[in-house]
């Protein structure tokens, strides 16, 4: 019997990650790091920036600025100033949900902070959200979703997932949550889908429209 919901935010509940990969295109470009969006994204979805900064200086044996962290946020903010939106219908979707919700992301909590204003979305989720910044290692590993279910005060067999990377399917399946995979925003959903699926997502919706009824298929189980 499930008795909470957690939500991954970025590419669920808002419309970030192309912004997030234009900013990371746009640093690489800098640093003689020459990626299409599409590559930056098949590669990077889902992970920390930490771990981005980590592999590219492995890979291409540089040392990117030392204020690059900084910076990846200072231009993203100004990005979701201009651009940023709530995923579509998701704010309706959100109204629907009858058990209680929280959000565990890979973004900084002032990201998300931030997003929430933006987008409208801060109402659903309060103060409940739980970020790489308070565990000791981001998605893939099950840290995030480990202490997002202790702070609900739930197991995390009690715990629905709505997870659209592979990194956070991952990290919710470790954690031993049932997981429900979405790949709406997606720049290649069936490919997307088809990986969600290998790494334990019980099942893949492709719209937000069909969120509402996967959430309570689930439920029913």
């Amino acid at each position: 019997m499930f008795k909470h919901i957690i939500f991954d935010c970025d590419g669920v509940l808002i419309d970030s990650e192309p912004l997030s990969m234009e900013v990371d295109r746009d640093i690489l470009a800098e640093n003689g790091i020459a990626m299409t969006l599409e590559e930056v994204g098949s590669q990077f979805i889902g992970v920390t920036f930490e771990a981005f900064v980590e592999k590219i200086e492995s890979d291409y044996r540089i040392k990117l600025p030392r204020n690059v962290t900084e910076d990846k946020n200072r231009r993203l903010l100004a990005l979701y100033e201009r651009k940023l939106k709530a995923a579509p219908d998701i704010h309706d979707i959100l109204a629907l949900m009858a058990l209680p919700m929280s959000v565990a992301s890979n973004s900084p909590r002032h990201r998300v902070e931030a997003a929430f204003r933006i987008a409208g979305l801060s109402k659903f989720f309060g103060d409940r959200i739980t970020t790489f910044e308070d565990v000791a290692r981001g998605k893939p590993a099950p840290d995030v979703y480990l202490e997002a279910a202790k702070r609900a005060r739930v197991t995390t067999g009690s715990c629905l997932v709505i997870e659209d990377s592979k990194a956070g399917v991952a990290s919710a399946v470790a954690a031993g949550c049932h997981v429900i995979g979405f790949t709406g925003l997606a720049h290649d959903g069936a490919a997307l889908g088809r990986s969600l699926s290998r790494l334990g997502a019980r099942k893949v919706v492709n719209r937000h429209a069909d969120l509402p009824a996967a959430i309570a298929a689930a439920l029913r189980l």
